[in-house]
């Protein structure tokens, strides 16, 4: 795959030799975030078939220029389409086109195809029909976020907005997509036409509309639609069935392959204060970040730059579109970042002894030193680590490995120990378990009809959870023991012996937590006693609160409280004490990516 830049939009291109172009229009939001790599394997899947295929990030979404609050929205979606359809005429020499949208992306493959007029083959994924109940189910989606305690009210310019878990759709975009309706499109938006439809009916109303304009409408179920559309620690799974259908069907009748074309487009994309560009680094070249440097006149030379670790499964513009929101805002204040993927995350391939999707693993410190050697290549010596969740745990070994690490700002973190077969499934729903609650869960658990059921049949959810709990119970019985070791021998835990190793290197850190965060819990459990904005004991650690926000802080007031916090730390920057000189390792493999 190459990175592509076309009118503000990033994207990847997966070349072939066919000259059926396909370009592929991912859901908006969170559903993107959750299909984002089956999407990228879906690309590799059509592209390995002879369709040079194209994904890309709509304007103001993902890696794209813009954000989710500026006017007009929908309408730059459907035009980010459009462009992406001249961009594979234009670069790549195409003789058709096929859109293939998913979810949102399908209203929006539908609706620009409908404008350009010039679409041979649209396949519809679960398409949303009608924005009216697209609407309504994001305002749903909001309801969750909105339960947290002491979540504040939305500003008055924002009351009629909504804000589905952490991506806005503001009053104006929501206005327009209730007047959307494929059902009620005036002209064929293509030729032929492929629905996949999760109800598995057959028939929809929308199939029966296309046909009354001429098109070729091919009706087939989405079988698996609940499993794919869902986060990978919820049991997402690939619809092999769908796919196979979809892949099918892009091929039937493509006309001869051509000469493969290589687009000739730079691969970088210049915004109001920053400069973004897509780098291959680690060894062979083959893990994905981009960086994100401010113009030249206002970069801060002394500063530290910013490396931001996957957070969960998510690829690296992060929870919420964090990471990339938050990387521009520092680079208007002259400070360069970085965002990456590790190995098997995003689009980072995986590799052998390192399945996908896994979260939870310390060779991806690894990964992460490998992007340092990136930055340093590009004169940034001294770094700035910024995970939440799994990407705090990366972070916070990483910086015990790494003397350049110069500081790490650790947000919700929750474990700082991982064991080989825990499941992250189980350890969400038992995290905030004190000790005082465990006795009475497990007891629970068995009391339970149902429950007592599923474990006398070994089903498996059962006895994970029922395990989960009496596994925190041990950790906490653990954790009485070293208090009591560390009371009477001065033998102090393996995370606080870490963070006093952190400081004597002249390491800060900053723990950020939500109120009411599970995290919280491993601060007792691993007895590391706040004492006002520090721990005790403990020098370079540094905690602070941020009241009315979920895990994730899916809400603007929560990110900008944590925007406001990183920029106040990143500019106390306490000079660090002398360190050893890191290990010799061999040279970096860093590969910036200038052109396509």
């Amino acid at each position: 795959m190459r990175p592509v830049v076309f009118d503000g939009c990033f994207g990847w291109l997966h070349p072939a030799a066919g000259s059926r172009g396909v370009v592929l229009c991912a859901p908006h939001g969170y559903e993107e975030l959750c299909v984002h790599r089956q999407l990228a394997g879906l690309a590799e899947r059509i592209a390995a078939t002879g369709l040079p295929t194209l994904r890309f990030d709509y304007r103001g979404t993902g890696d794209s220029l813009g954000n989710d609050e500026e006017p007009q929205r929908l309408r730059a979606w459907i035009d980010s389409v459009r462009d992406a359809v001249r961009f594979m005429r234009r670069e790549l020499g195409v003789a058709e086109i096929t859109l293939v949208g998913v979810r949102l992306g399908g209203t929006l493959a539908a609706l620009a195809a409908r404008e350009l007029r010039d679409i041979d083959g649209l396949a519809l994924l679960a398409p949303v029909e009608s924005g009216r109940i697209y609407a309504r189910e994001m305002k749903v989606l909001e309801a969750f976020s909105l339960q947290v305690e002491n979540a504040p009210a939305p500003a008055p310019q924002h009351a009629n907005d909504i804000e589905a878990a952490g991506f806005v759709l503001t009053e104006e975009t929501v206005a327009a997509l209730r007047q959307v309706d494929l059902r009620q499109l005036d002209r064929a938006p293509a030729r032929r036409v492929l629905l996949l439809d999760p109800a598995a009916h057959g028939e929809s109303g929308l199939a029966d509309r296309l046909r009354d304009l001429g098109a070729d409408v091919e009706v087939a179920p989405f079988e698996g639609f609940d499993r794919f559309i869902c986060e990978v620690h919820y049991g997402q799974r690939t619809p092999e069935a769908a796919f196979g259908t979809l892949i099918d069907w892009l091929g039937r009748d493509a006309p001869a392959p051509a000469e493969a074309r290589r687009p000739r487009v730079v691969a970088r994309l210049e915004g109001p204060h920053a400069i973004e560009t897509p780098v291959f680094f680690g060894p062979g070249a083959r893990l994905v970040g981009t960086t994100c440097e401010p113009r030249p006149a206002a970069a801060d030379r002394d500063a530290p730059a910013v490396l931001f670790v996957n957070t969960g499964h998510h690829h690296r513009i992060g929870v919420n579109r964090m990471a990339v929101d938050m990387g521009r805002r520092l680079a208007a204040r002259g400070i360069t970042s970085m965002r990456i993927d590790v190995t098997g995350l995003g689009d980072s391939p995986a590799s052998a002894g390192r399945p996908e999707n896994e979260v939870y693993d310390k060779r991806a410190c690894g990964d992460v030193r490998a992007a340092i050697d990136c930055l340093e290549a590009q004169g940034h010596r001294d770094v700035v680590l910024i995970g939440l969740c799994s990407g705090a745990y990366v972070s916070f070994y990483t910086a015990l490995e790494d003397t350049r690490v110069v500081s790490q700002v650790l947000i919700n973190m929750q474990k700082f120990v991982w064991r080989k077969g825990d499941s992250l499934a189980t350890a969400v729903r038992t995290g905030s378990k004190r000790a005082s609650d465990l006795g009475g869960d497990v007891l629970a658990a068995f009391g339970k009809t149902d429950r007592l059921l599923g474990l006398l049949k070994g089903g498996r959810r059962e006895w994970h959870a029922v395990w989960a709990l009496l596994h925190r119970a041990c950790e906490w019985t653990g954790s009485a023991v070293g208090h009591a070791t560390h009371a009477l021998f001065g033998i102090e835990g393996e995370v606080a012996r870490s963070f006093r190793l952190l400081g004597d290197l002249g390491t800060d850190t900053l723990l950020v937590y939500s109120v009411g965060d599970p995290g919280l819990v491993e601060l007792e459990l691993h007895r590391l006693r706040r004492s006002g904005e520090g721990i005790d004991g403990l020098r370079r650690v540094r905690v602070e609160m941020i009241d009315g926000a979920d895990h994730t802080l899916s809400l603007r007031p929560s990110r900008e409280r944590l925007a406001a916090i990183l920029e106040a730390h990143l500019k106390a920057r306490p000079p660090a004490v002398e360190a050893p000189a890191p290990a010799l390792r061999p040279a970096a493999t860093v590969r910036p990516i200038r052109a396509a």
